[in-house]
């Protein structure tokens, strides 16, 4: 197969085409050749390298087709979600961090191991921590940063809203006391962390300190604590109901400063479809959960990236932790979104060989 996508902003930045033969990227440049091949004339889209997402939850083919319309090419599946496989994404099962991921005992880690992930439980012993930051140097480790004792049976980040609503509530501290005892860990350990859907603003202000001090730590933060804050639960919207919970709005704006300077370095959905079953409760017994692979993309826009941190927050510095061979390269595997940047949507994407452009690019 030879398809050629003309007539875009290869990275925001540049007119030109992509050759791509057989599922690899062929050509990159001002005029390839499109002799034989189906060409899709982009209208001045931006191509970019595909979007990677460090954890979701994918059940069946509904959230691989929300991964697809939110431009992700790759997905990370949170370990022991019973997450599928499909031809039509390339998809990368997270190892568990500790067996079953009940936080005791350390979990495998073989050749194929790609990250290690407690997924959206906590690691309260700081003992497996630090045998983890000790054995696992090779893998990206990602930690879920709660103390459950903080936690308690919270659902939404403690201040006015859950006060006036009499919701049980989160502090911040609950976040920021574990970040804090880790990064002590990979302090005094070495090695590299990477905590996953960071809330809070005293969290950023940690990871930039240590960023400082030259500690190999990372961090993602999700499309909703991006957008939405804690007074989003007013009259008990169900939309306001993920984990972790949201935070205030200083916390939003903080969040995006974080993503726009470089102290987070990535966005990542947590997309977990909720059954409708499991929405027909109170608040605070309703199962948490978001649909954030479409709002990714509109996230990023909000925090006024510049194209190229764009593509690193979406694309490439996810990539990168997780040792994937990723970019608008000849000779790598096609795994590119096309975005219209007039409206912030997805105008398709090309994973290999198969491609979909469901928003109107026309042969």
């Amino acid at each position: 197969m030879r398809l050629v996508l003309r007539g875009g902003l290869i990275e925001g930045a540049r007119a030109g085409d992509v050759l791509i033969v057989d599922g690899e990227i062929a050509a990159v440049g001002a005029k390839v050749d499109a002799s034989g091949a189906r060409v899709l004339e982009l209208g001045g889209a931006w191509v970019l390298p595909g979007f990677v997402d460090l954890h979701s939850v994918l059940r069946d083919e509904r959230d691989v087709d929300a991964a697809l319309r939110g431009g992700f090419t790759t997905v990370v599946t949170v370990p022991l979600s019973q997450s599928i496989d499909s031809e039509r994404l390339q998809v990368l099962h997270a190892s568990a961090l500790t067996q079953k991921l009940e936080g005791n005992e350390l979990g495998e880690v073989d050749a194929e191991t790609v990250c290690l992930s407690q997924g959206f439980r906590p690691l309260p012993k700081a003992s497996v921590l630090r045998r983890a930051l000790q054995y696992s140097q090779r893998a990206l480790l990602m930690v879920h940063a709660e103390d459950p004792s903080l936690a308690g049976q919270g659902v939404i980040g403690a201040g006015l809203t859950a006060t006036r609503l009499g919701l049980p509530s989160v502090p911040v501290t609950a976040e920021t006391a574990v970040i804090a005892r880790d990064l002590l860990m990979l302090e005094e350990t070495g090695g590299r962390l990477h905590f996953s859907h960071v809330t809070a603003a005293r969290s950023v202000e940690l990871i930039a300190d240590a960023k400082r001090r030259g500690l190999n730590v990372s961090a993602d933060v999700t499309p909703h604590h991006l957008t939405k804050d804690a007074r989003l639960a007013e009259n008990y919207a169900l939309d306001a109901r993920v984990w972790p919970p949201l935070r205030a709005e200083s916390d939003v704006l903080a969040l995006r400063a974080g993503l726009a300077d470089g102290t987070i370095d990535a966005i990542a959905c947590d997309h977990v479809r909720v059954a409708a079953l499991d929405r027909e409760h109170p608040f605070e017994a309703c199962a948490p959960g978001c649909e954030a692979f479409e709002q990714a993309l509109s996230a990023a826009a909000r925090c006024r990236l510049s194209p190229a941190r764009l593509v690193e927050v979406l694309s490439t510095t996810p990539a990168r932790l997780l040792g994937l061979r990723t970019g608008l390269t000849p000779g790598v595997s096609a795994a590119i979104t096309v975005i219209e940047p007039k409206d912030w949507t997805v105008r398709g994407t090309v994973i290999g060989e198969r491609h979909t452009f469901p928003a109107g690019v026309a042969p």
